[in-house]
């Protein structure tokens, strides 16, 4: 019998219009209502244990800490625990899957342009190792396992710099025609191969070569001339290459022509004014791109470098140069002493600075700005350099999947897990303070007639007119919360007199008893209400929750309310 839906679970899966269902103690599904089911699909049967992914396992973006995520169908929902009974436990369904793919995508761009911004502060000063370094990062960061720089000559292709087992080493020459680099020269842009197998090119004499399936490759530009190719090989296939991937490798690309043009230089002066203008068109390429803008700050003068990018990022005028006391002005004043701090520890202990700050938008608006940055040596002395993007977007996706699993859809009201968890942050507060709180249980008395004989949209509209009323009748200070299909929970704080938190119940009657109208019709419910206070009816969320329930079925069988439904008006 510790499996058997009790009445409040059955109420709740009957009366919420938001996605619920039910799972035992082996995360068995026993039950959920039609809007669970209408997500779910065949997906999940009544009787299939869900795919409840383990803490330690899960790689996505951070979740809601009582958020169980779950993968069904390659479909990403998130559960969040609401009501128990015996071993069974009420979850309401969050679909995740868009915010997962976007903030993915978001970290795995993030995750590229890291890697350039590594590539371009290191103090490295052997070309052909940079180049090493950087073709190991480019290729584990791709999935790939041989990556290569080599330059044509001829109908040979040499390699100059590569990151691959015994096959290739540097120096060593390969047969053009042996090569999917022929492919890549000849038409003069990038080529993509996550399959071989599936192309044109699977009968090619590089495929029985070397049995590469995979392949990603660019021409090397190097003083406006095809120099070679850059090029990435793996011998098992892969999934499409994503506009990310190809943009990594594009500016990897950019990066290598810089080191390799570097090293052809006959004049060093010239190799390195040459290199810095090269290195500085693609980072604003980059940044173009991506959005991304790159800056550098010498605490010798105080001044902030900035690219054409991060100057648009920060919504000021075009130029080199700018004090570091104009870019804090334009963070909120509570984000610039963190700012501070996490600007001159990094400067003292030589660590990396990774930091996200909100940046004023007109009078009243503000964005979210993330900074990565990290010290370098000029001249013998601290530089940090680093890069900066708009993740404003990103932020207000987290804000957004908090706000819904924390808010009931339709009215906009706390729902019952964050009213939980605000009961306990009052009651420690009352107990601090020796202060006296109200809990008010609300239930609409007739409102299921309006349901039955007019339709859903008709009770959506009593419920949301009723919530309306019921959040501007109360003081800020107070919370609403709706927990079930037609309860709400009021939670008053501060609590003078009996005679006061009377006349409050006696507002909130009068403004359920007002008429709902829409274009057709007048609905009219009213309300039965139980109150119980903090200490005398309890000291914890579920023992107020439930004497103020018991006290408003008291109410409701000792007073006999005339409730009336008025038809449609005819027009």
């Amino acid at each position: 019998m510790q499996n058997v839906l009790d009445d409040g679970l059955l109420t709740l899966l009957h009366g919420a219009t938001a996605p619920w269902l039910v799972l035992d103690a082996q995360q068995r599904l026993r039950a959920c209502n039609p809007a669970a089911g209408q997500l779910l699909g065949e997906a999940a049967p009544v009787g299939m244990t869900l795919p409840i992914i383990p803490p330690g396992e899960w790689r996505g973006a951070p979740l809601p800490a009582d958020m169980l995520p779950c993968l069904l169908d390659s479909r990403l929902f998130g559960l969040l625990p609401g009501p128990q009974a015996n071993t069974l436990t009420a979850y309401r369904l969050v679909p995740l899957q868009d915010w997962h793919e976007q903030e993915q995508k978001r970290r795995q761009r993030e995750h590229y342009l890291q890697i350039l911004s590594d590539l371009a502060a290191s103090g490295e000063k052997d070309r052909l190792h940079r180049l090493d370094i950087a073709l190991a990062a480019g290729a584990a960061a791709l999935g790939m396992e041989i990556a290569f720089v080599a330059q044509r000559k001829g109908a040979q292709l040499e390699i100059i710099a590569c990151h691959a087992g015994d096959d290739l080493s540097r120096g060593k020459s390969l047969p053009l025609d042996l090569t999917y680099c022929e492919r890549t020269l000849q038409n003069g842009q990038l080529l993509c191969l996550p399959d071989v197998l599936e192309t044109a090119l699977a009968d090619s004499a590089c495929y029985r070569e070397f049995r590469f399936r995979a392949y990603i490759g660019v021409p090397l530009l190097v003083q406006g001339q095809i120099f070679g190719t850059l090029a990435f090989c793996a011998s098992a296939p892969r999934a499409p290459f994503s506009s990310a991937d190809t943009e990594f490798v594009q500016h990897l690309a950019r990066w290598a022509a810089v080191v390799v043009e570097r090293k052809l230089a006959a004049d060093e002066a010239m190799q390195t004014q040459q290199a810095m203008e090269e290195q500085l068109g693609w980072l604003r390429l980059a940044g173009q791109v991506a959005q991304l803008g790159h800056w550098s700050y010498a605490p010798q003068d105080g001044q902030v470098s900035l690219s054409q990018e991060a100057c648009r990022l920060l919504a000021v005028a075009l130029r080199s140069l700018l004090p570091l006391v104009e870019v804090e002005r334009r963070m909120l004043v509570q984000d610039r002493q963190r700012w501070r701090d996490a600007l001159q520890h990094s400067l003292q202990q030589r660590t990396p600075l990774a930091l996200e700050v909100r940046l004023r938008h007109g009078d009243s608006g503000y964005g979210w700005l993330a900074l990565r940055a990290q010290v370098v040596e000029r001249d013998g002395e601290p530089l940090l350099f680093g890069v900066l993007m708009d993740v404003t977007d990103a932020k207000e996706s987290q804000q957004l999947i908090q706000y819904q699993a924390s808010h009931d859809a339709l009215t906009g009201c706390i729902n019952r897990t964050l009213l939980f968890d605000r009961l306990g942050q009052e009651i420690r507060r009352a107990e601090r303070l020796r202060q006296r709180f109200a809990v008010m249980f609300v239930d609409l008395d007739r409102f299921k007639q309006v349901n039955d004989r007019y339709g859903h949209a008709a009770g959506d509209k009593v419920l949301q007119t009723v919530a309306d009323r019921l959040m501007a009748l109360l003081r800020r200070s107070d919370t609403v919360a709706r927990v079930g299909g037609d309860e709400f929970v009021l939670l008053i704080p501060q609590v003078g007199d009996e005679l006061t938190l009377a006349t409050l119940a006696r507002k909130v009657e009068m403004a359920i008893d007002r008429p709902v109208r829409d274009e057709t019709a007048l609905y009219r419910v009213s309300a039965s209400i139980g109150v119980a206070l903090y200490p005398e009816d309890g000291d914890e969320p579920e023992l107020l929750l439930r004497a103020a329930d018991r006290k408003m079925y008291s109410d409701k069988s000792a007073i006999a309310r005339v409730t009336e439904v008025v038809p449609p008006i005819r027009r």
